[in-house]
């Protein structure tokens, strides 16, 4: 395994662009079958669970749990970091669960029209001397220049089926399995999403006539001032709006109210921390400890036993220490203890001064391995090889660079010990691991002031006592808010903060910003509006949700919507009662009569905009076309009733340009490819059922 060793300590996080924005580098979340079967009962066979459907084509769990597996193993290696945030995990499930919809969306249409990846493409793609960027972007396939290097991508493809190194390390194998697959299916998504896109792209053909309509669109601009009379000023009573004004206006526009399940969650949230008593117990602890680490000859044992963290035996710059220790520790007396005192994160510090000195920062190692097969003979090459080596013919007789180094790193003590105390160019010899090594000096940095510190540091964490007495705080409101009305209401009597959270997705990974809440959505949408739930436990929080509203997949209903609808319908009212204010008046009148005015210059047809009146749609429309120094007839906009007048009409000179037209168009129509995906995944049926799962 150490050539894999050496692939993975080289590992760095790089996001990388799969299709549009396909491939996104997060990671994963772990689910094992004992809470598989718990949720399906013991007679349900796992390997026929599915977490969706896309164009009734099922998403197997056991698919996506492999390639959310993949994902966390592509990660783990490009970090060379074991640990996943819960935020990241949350994001990895949707990510896989997004590739999983676009994949089979664009592999069904591609394979209708015979579009592939054919296995000389994909093998020159991924082992190829001209490799996908996916491939040649890693950090683990470069040498020590920092190049591609395809001998190292070899080097990983031979040793995963290799059976003597699946002995060593099983799961490490696996793990560098995963990768690949990772890798290699995100080569062959990328490459069937470009193919799959220039089709689209090029499908949007633009012609000489479309371009034509283009440029006229935008040859004429103008320069106009209005004057407009917002519709707040008239008040909602002066109108009316009928039930079956409501009712036909919901009819017309039903299909723009398609909805998924969604839900209303107002929740109260307690947070399990150190109370005052805590503190002032920490404090007493820390204080009575003061004198004995004062005084105390073993400096490491009894730091150790009275601090959460371990003492550290080097000496430290003045940018290595805490800045809530630098000047202390700069102009204190060996001896001297400082504190305690309350730090950071609620964490009580004490430090001594135990050692003071003025050494170089760092020092660069170089190191000549010697090799042989008995320990007799690595001696003796040992003194041959020390004889005549020098700093000058170091690096010609096999010397091996290892860097700069600093006390502060993780490296082995007795080398790191000998470096700083070595002399420059004069080799000296070391054990390491059992071995005589022989090392080198060739720099080393000015000498500056450094120190060695005892600190003791003590975190104030929550008591069992403080917890429980959280806790039955947190069951007393359950207990007692036995609907959301009584929610509201023993929130208000004890002073709690009743957090609002609206239109929860069914799949939603958390609740508001509460950390493994994904348990409550789950409850919300098993359970009735107006139900509160009992105590759940979130990390360091304990919750209390309401649901204080739900709506099924499918339509909103006319009661939802009714507000928006006759807000529409009031405007439409109130245009035509303002429509007669504006009858024979000029701009200059109704600005008078303090009707709101502006100015809009450059407007054209193809303008997304129209300066403070928004994206109105009509004087975009109208203005371009209108006559100069003619007032307007009203006009209904979005923020009110409104008139214009152009004042200068531009034509532009430039000639109509076919061919750059038409290449400008192309352009924006390649930006179009998010929105027929989008179009094509609402058409493809997709159904979303990973809550029964996460």
């Amino acid at each position: 395994m150490a050539t894999l060793g050496k692939i993975r300590s080289q590992g760095t996080l790089l996001i990388i662009i799969l299709g549009i924005t396909m491939l996104i580098v997060i990671p994963t979340f772990f689910l094992d079958f004992s809470f598989f079967q718990g949720l399906f009962g013991p007679s349900t066979n796992p390997q026929k669970a599915n977490v969706g459907s896309v164009n009734g084509e099922k998403v197997k769990y056991l698919d996506f749990y492999q390639k959310i597996t993949e994902y966390t193993d592509f990660l783990k290696i490009e970090r060379n970091d074991e640990s996943l945030t819960d935020e990241i995990t949350d994001q990895i499930r949707q990510e896989t669960w997004n590739q999983i919809v676009m994949r089979q969306i664009i592999e069904t249409d591609a394979k209708t029209i015979g579009m592939s990846v054919p296995y000389a493409e994909f093998k020159e793609l991924t082992i190829g001397t001209n490799p996908s960027p996916i491939i040649a972007g890693r950090a683990i396939f470069r040498d020590e220049n920092g190049q591609f290097d395809p001998n190292r991508v070899s080097m990983l493809i031979s040793q995963l089926d290799n059976v003597d190194l699946l002995q060593q390390g099983r799961d490490e194998l696996a793990r560098y399995k995963n990768y690949w697959t990772f890798l290699e299916q995100a080569v062959k998504d990328t490459r069937l999403s470009e193919k799959y896109n220039t089709l689209l792209s090029k499908a949007l053909v633009v012609n000489s006539l479309e371009a034509k309509y283009a440029y006229e669109n935008n040859k004429t601009s103008v320069d106009l001032v209005y004057a407009m009379k917002p519709y707040f000023l008239l008040p909602d009573s002066t109108v009316s709006v009928s039930k079956s004004d409501v009712e036909a206006l919901y009819k017309k526009r039903k299909e723009q109210f398609k909805q998924d399940a969604l839900c209303d969650i107002s929740y109260v949230v307690f947070d399990i921390k150190p109370s005052e008593a805590d503190f002032q117990a920490i404090e007493e602890d820390i204080n009575k400890a003061k004198e004995e680490f004062a005084n105390t000859e073993d400096i490491v044992g009894t730091t150790n036993d009275l601090s959460d963290i371990p003492y550290h035996d080097v000496f430290l710059t003045k940018e290595d220490v805490a800045n809530d220790l630098k000047e202390f520790a700069f102009s204190g007396e060996k001896g001297v203890v400082f504190g305690p005192f309350l730090g950071e994160n609620d964490t009580y510090k004490m430090a001594k001064i135990v050692e003071r000195t003025v050494a170089p920062d760092s020092v660069k190692l170089y190191v000549f391995p010697i090799a042989d097969a008995t320990r007799e003979n690595i001696n003796q090459k040992t003194d041959s090889v020390m004889k005549f080596l020098t700093g000058e013919n170091f690096m010609e007789l096999g010397g091996k660079e290892v860097g700069w180094l600093r006390e502060i790193f993780n490296f082995q003590k007795e080398v790191k010990d000998a470096a700083f105390k070595a002399s420059v160019n004069v080799p000296f010899v070391l054990e390491v691991n059992g071995f005589p090594q022989i090392f080198i000096v060739t720099e080393k940095t000015k000498p500056v002031p450094k120190v060695k510190l005892a600190v003791v540091e003590r975190e104030v964490t929550t008591s069992k006592q403080t917890q429980a007495k959280i806790s039955q705080e947190a069951t007393k409101f359950a207990s007692e808010a036995t609907n959301t009305d009584k929610m509201i209401e023993k929130a208000r009597e004890y002073g709690y903060i009743l957090i609002p959270q609206t239109n929860v997705e069914r799949n939603a990974p958390r609740l508001g910003n509460i950390r493994n809440s994904r348990e409550i959505i789950r409850w919300a949408f098993d359970n009735k509006v107006n139900s509160v739930s009992d105590v759940k436990e979130c990390g360091t929080q304990l919750v209390v949700a309401g649901i204080m509203r739900k709506n099924k997949e499918g339509y909103k209903t006319i009661e939802e919507v009714k507000p928006m609808l006759e807000a529409e319908l009031r405007r439409d009212k109130k245009f035509e009662l303002m429509k007669d204010d504006f009858q024979g008046k000029s701009i200059e009148q109704l600005q008078a009569e303090n009707f709101t005015t502006d100015t809009v210059r450059g407007l054209t047809f193809g303008s997304m905009s129209a300066g403070s009146l928004g994206s109105d749609a009509p004087i975009r429309a109208l203005a371009p076309i209108a006559e100069v120094n003619k007032i307007s007839a009203p006009v209904k906009g979005n923020l009110g009733a409104y008139v214009f007048e152009v004042f200068e009409k531009r034509v532009s000179e430039i000639p109509f340009d076919a061919k750059q037209e038409i290449f400008r168009l192309n352009m924006q129509n390649q930006n179009m490819f998010y929105y027929m995906f989008e179009a094509m995944k609402k058409a493809s049926n997709v159904k979303d059922e990973r809550y029964r799962f996460f």
